[in-house]
């Protein structure tokens, strides 16, 4: 079965056991003050020790699989609901975010820049309808260049016209 695994920020082993250790001081100082506010939310914290997340394309759609204490909880667009797939080459440096939406929502998923292309070719053969923009990374910076250059002509255009009203005055 072709599956494509995206690419998710996962915390350190070090930064798991300094949120234990710092929540486990807020806890115990909003027990010792009778803050029971300051206590739950001490225990939502430290319940994100045990929170990770998977990107995944397959044959059934995406999929953002929440895993939490050992439940896995999907979250899945299949294919006859997305309607773009775009990648964006800045983001994620070096990696590539594809976005992919589903009427006005957007969705990031990090792929390696090798990967990339097998994605949006695996999406197109999926269902056809998808609008895939699958531009190239030097296509995308020379489109990027050319918004650049017609912005800053434009703020000079704009200079100049206030320099012409200022001298008429």
């Amino acid at each position: 079965m072709e599956q494509y695994k995206g690419i998710v920020k996962t915390r350190t082993p070090e930064r798991k056991i300094m949120l234990v250790v710092v929540t486990g001081i807020i806890l115990f100082l909003s027990y010792q003050m009778r803050n029971y506010l300051y206590m739950i939310m001490a225990v939502v914290m430290m319940t994100a020790v045990f929170y990770t997340k998977e990107h995944i394309v397959d044959k059934k759609g995406v999929h953002i699989v929440y895993n939490f204490f050992g439940i896995k909880i999907p979250y899945t667009w299949t294919w006859d609901v997305i309607t773009i797939v775009r990648p964006d080459y800045t983001k994620a440096k070096p990696n590539v975010l594809l976005e992919i939406a589903k009427d006005v929502t957007i969705r990031g998923f990090v792929f390696k820049k090798s990967e990339v292309q097998d994605v949006m070719d695996f999406i197109k053969r999926m269902n056809p309808n998808i609008q895939v923009e699958d531009f190239t990374e030097e296509e995308a910076a020379r489109a990027e260049e050319e918004r650049k250059a017609k912005m800053a002509y434009a703020m000079q255009r704009k200079k100049a016209e206030k320099k012409q009203k200022n001298k008429k005055k």
